[in-house]
């Protein structure tokens, strides 16, 4: 609908050797499967890694990755309210506000942190298993759960205190999925950048925080003047917002989008961002 204008990882004998279980050659096919099945399991381990490396080995570090974007989304919803203190079309604002944070939290944290994944995950490096994309997707993949558990709970509580259901389940998932790849795209290649440059992250943290006005997370574009939302919509983040608050308010709050325009920032900028991580492998020093 378009609306716009209107733990680290261990690796067997059989894994290094490409062979597996002393079988014979495999069929093209198998070949093909065999390779997802084993890179699957890099990034499950990398992702355990991941969540040891950063959270620790006790419960209360586990808790923590969820509980950080919940409090930090549940602080921007409060100061929405103080601030507004009345509903926007029916919408209560302390909703509108973390509806808008969550999705925003994981652009952030998807791209700050790739510019240190590669020097994180250097020693990882030397098993040719292991690439640098398995390693940028175990990243973006623990933020994707830490953001979608935050969101649950979010809307848990929506549907208990104010009865307030999704009006568009799948517009709701689908705006959160392509804000993912969005990030993800643009993490690839802020950490091929990182490889080569080391100021890549004193750069990319400021300009995080400074896209936050013009994201739209905590702006409806319908409030804006034409003029001011023409502009505003160039901003491929908008549309993500914009169609995250179309899947959870409905009509309550026109939303203008373009799934359209959100593919063609996507499918480049994964692409390109492939081809940096690639390029930026072999000028890496173990």
């Amino acid at each position: 609908m378009s609306k716009w204008g209107n733990a680290s990882p261990r690796f067997s004998a059989s894994d290094q050797d490409g062979q597996g279980n002393g079988q014979g050659p495999r069929s093209a096919l198998g070949e093909v499967l065999y390779g997802f099945r084993l890179q699957g399991r890099v990034i499950h381990a990398l992702l355990l890694r991941e969540m040891t490396t950063r959270f620790g080995r006790d419960q209360v570090g586990f808790l923590w990755i969820f509980f950080e974007p919940l409090v930090l989304a549940l602080a921007i919803g409060l100061v929405k309210y103080l601030i507004v203190q009345t509903s926007n079309h029916g919408v209560p604002p302390f909703l509108f506000g973390v509806i808008g944070y969550a999705p925003f939290f994981a652009f952030r944290s998807i791209i700050n942190q790739a510019s240190s994944a590669v020097s994180a995950n250097m020693t990882l490096l030397y098993h040719r298993q292991v690439k640098l994309l398995d390693v940028m997707l175990a990243r973006s993949l623990l933020q994707t759960a830490v953001v979608s558990v935050v969101l649950l709970l979010v809307i848990g509580g929506a549907i208990w205190i104010v009865d307030m259901i999704p009006h568009s389940t799948p517009l709701l998932v689908g705006g959160l999925l392509l804000m993912i790849l969005f990030s993800h795209g643009i993490a690839m290649l802020v950490a091929a950048a990182s490889a080569t440059f080391e100021m890549t992250d004193r750069i990319v943290a400021p300009l995080t925080y400074l896209a936050l006005p013009f994201s739209g997370a905590f702006i409806s574009m319908h409030t804006l003047p034409p003029s001011w939302r023409e502009v505003m919509l160039w901003n491929p983040q908008v549309h993500f917002h914009e169609m995250m608050r179309d899947g959870m308010f409905g009509d309550l709050i026109p939303a203008y989008y373009d799934i359209g325009y959100m593919m063609v920032w996507i499918i480049p900028l994964n692409f390109l961002g492939i081809l940096a991580l690639r390029a930026a492998r072999p000028k890496l020093e173990y």
